[in-house]
């Protein structure tokens, strides 16, 4: 038969069920679950050899033969499926699925059901095949000896449907202006970021020669309170501010043991009544315009200084220098 006749749900005709399923496959064109929360597999609670699914719709493609058409199954309560008892010396794995029987194409039984399609098993075991007409929820791994089931042994394998209908709607097409790259006119369309044009924010970027209209950055703040500080990467170009009632160090770390490029800036303020010392570590080398070039001091209190890397473990302390 090439033509099925009469169409769908004429007012004076009759019609044979798989027609009204073809019909369906227009609207659910795979198997798979209608709504991504349906006919969920989850681990039974106390823990057993068992397993809950969820309620839910499915739509299950006839696969006994060709041109059965898409059946639509309801689960309206949660079930309990039992898992059957484990073999002493090999694990196994499991298929929980939802089965469609037809008599009228096979068999002798009208109905859905949900059901547990015991592996074989192995020292590597693999899961049985998905029976026809049916849906795959989820594999089950079952240990040797097992004596339950928890929800890491648990793979969902559900798919939700697709369908034959093309989407419509107000947008027909998405171009891809400056600095992006993609788009499309049919399906699923993606934009990415042209990175030769635009920068890629979720990774370092260096601008040369940009202009900047209206800049606006805000320099974060590391409070510090103790009488010693190391800075860390992760200071750079932030304000560290240094509170203590006694004198504080600031020590700048080896180029290895904290990497900053050249340019790094540590900004440091004297919050407290303690006079900052910056100092460097044994290889670092630092210069200011202070009394002790190698060890210069914050003058007063809200005196702020900043250190710059001109090279790589060489520092150049300016500010208000005591």
């Amino acid at each position: 038969m090439t033509l099925r006749t009469p169409p769908s749900w004429l007012q004076n005709g009759s019609h044979p069920a798989e027609n009204d399923r073809l019909t369906t496959q227009a609207l659910w064109a795979t198997t798979g679950i209608i709504n991504s929360s349906s006919l969920a597999v989850t681990a039974n609670s106390p823990v057993g050899m068992s397993v809950l699914v969820a309620s839910g719709w499915a739509a299950i493609v006839g696969t006994t033969q060709a041109n059965m058409g898409t059946y639509v199954a309801y689960n309206d309560a949660q079930v309990t499926l039992t898992i059957a008892t484990a073999d002493p010396t090999n694990p196994r794995i499991d298929r929980v699925v939802m089965t469609v029987n037809d008599a009228y194409y096979t068999g002798s039984t009208n109905n859905v059901v949900l059901q547990v399609i015991t592996g074989t098993p192995a020292g590597s075991p693999v899961a049985p095949a998905t029976p026809a007409n049916s849906i795959s929820l989820a594999t089950v791994a079952v240990a040797a000896a097992a004596l339950s089931i928890s929800s890491g042994n648990i793979t969902d394998t559900r798919t939700l449907v697709t369908t034959n209908i093309p989407e419509s709607g107000d947008i027909s097409s998405v171009t891809a202006g400056t600095g992006l790259s993609g788009g499309g006119s049919s399906g699923a369309v993606t934009l990415s970021i042209d990175t030769s044009v635009t920068a890629d924010l979720t990774t370092a970027q260096t601008l040369t020669n940009k202009n900047l209209t209206s800049p606006r950055i805000n320099l974060g703040i590391q409070a510090e309170t103790g009488t010693t500080y190391t800075p860390v990467l992760a200071d750079n170009g932030k304000l560290i501010t240094l509170t203590n009632a006694s004198p504080i160090t600031l020590t700048i770390p080896l180029n290895a043991s904290v990497a900053y490029p050249v340019g790094a800036q540590l900004n440091m303020a004297q919050m407290g009544a303690g006079q900052v010392t910056v100092s460097g570590a044994g290889g670092v080398t630092v210069v200011s315009t202070g009394a002790t070039a190698a060890t210069p001091k914050t003058r007063a209190q809200y005196s702020t200084l900043t250190a710059v890397q001109t090279s790589t473990d060489n520092w150049l302390v300016m500010g208000d220098i005591s």
